[in-house]
Parts: structure tokens; sequence; C-alpha cells
């Protein structure tokens, strides 16, 4: 009997224009609204600046995940912070590292641009009980509330 395991070959990029379905896809199964023209505008303003990035998880060439961040200024702190706006791993590969390595990634994108923390925004919602372990896993601490209001 021959029995061959096949492992899938992971690539994490930055987002290009090609990437634009899998990743408005995959931002919509977190069940945020978007439209392929509204996240074609984010992706159109993040090339053109520094202070914005996406980086993508290609299995075998497949878009299977996404990780957002934002260089954000700050007067209490020497240096800028990265925020990471989005984290989304499909359904289907959730499980097998791939959140891990791109939140690695999202940190090594930081630390090129000179950033001296990186953190994160997450609901309180009952369902991202699994999402905070896995934050918390990889060594980011709560600290502090969000408070936000329509303009």
């Amino acid at each position: 009997m021959n029995s061959s395991i096949q492992t899938a070959t992971l690539q994490i990029r930055k987002c290009r224009s090609c990437d634009l379905e899998a990743v408005t896809s995959l931002v919509k199964s977190c069940g945020y609204p978007t439209t392929l023209g509204v996240m074609k505008e984010r992706m159109e303003a993040s090339e053109k600046d520094d202070h914005h990035g996406t980086l993508v998880a290609l299995l075998d060439g497949r878009t299977a995940g996404m990780v957002s961040l934002t260089r954000v200024g700050s007067y209490y702190m020497q240096r800028d912070m990265a925020e990471i706006t989005a984290i989304v791993v499909s359904e289907e590969h959730r499980g097998e590292g791939l959140g891990r390595r791109l939140m690695a990634a999202a940190e090594e994108w930081a630390r090129a641009r000179g950033c001296a923390q990186i953190f994160l925004r997450s609901g309180n919602r009952v369902e991202k009980a699994p999402a905070h372990a896995f934050y918390r896993h990889l060594g980011f601490e709560q600290n502090g509330y969000r408070f936000s209001k329509s303009v």
C-alpha cells in the first residue's frame, strides 16, 4: 500500500490587487459589512501609504487568511505603535497555525517600521473568547477599554 503525506506550501506576503475578492470574502466571513468597491479603495490607499499594510497567507497559492495593520503615532511612547485592525483565518484552516504565523508576520511588519508595541482591539461578545485566549497565548495582555461614538 502506497501512502503519502502532502504538506501544503505556506506563503505570507503583502496583499495584492489579485487578492481583492478573497480578502473581501474573509472580511465578510467575520460579519463585517463591506463590498468589493470599499475593499478596493482601502487596498489602493494602503498601497500608497507605509502606515497601512495587509498581509495574506496563501496555502498552495490560495488565500487562507489575512492580517491588516496600521501604524499609529503616540504622545506617551517614544516610538509609534502598530494596530492590528483585522486578523482572519478561513474557517476550514483554523487550528492549523495560520493565525500564529500571520501574527508573527504582523509583529515583523511592526518591527520593520520601528514600532515599539503592537496591539489590537476585540469585542467582548462570548463568541470572541477563543480569539481572546489565542491573543493571550501569543503574549498579548488585556489592558484597557474601548469607548466609541458615531459622528
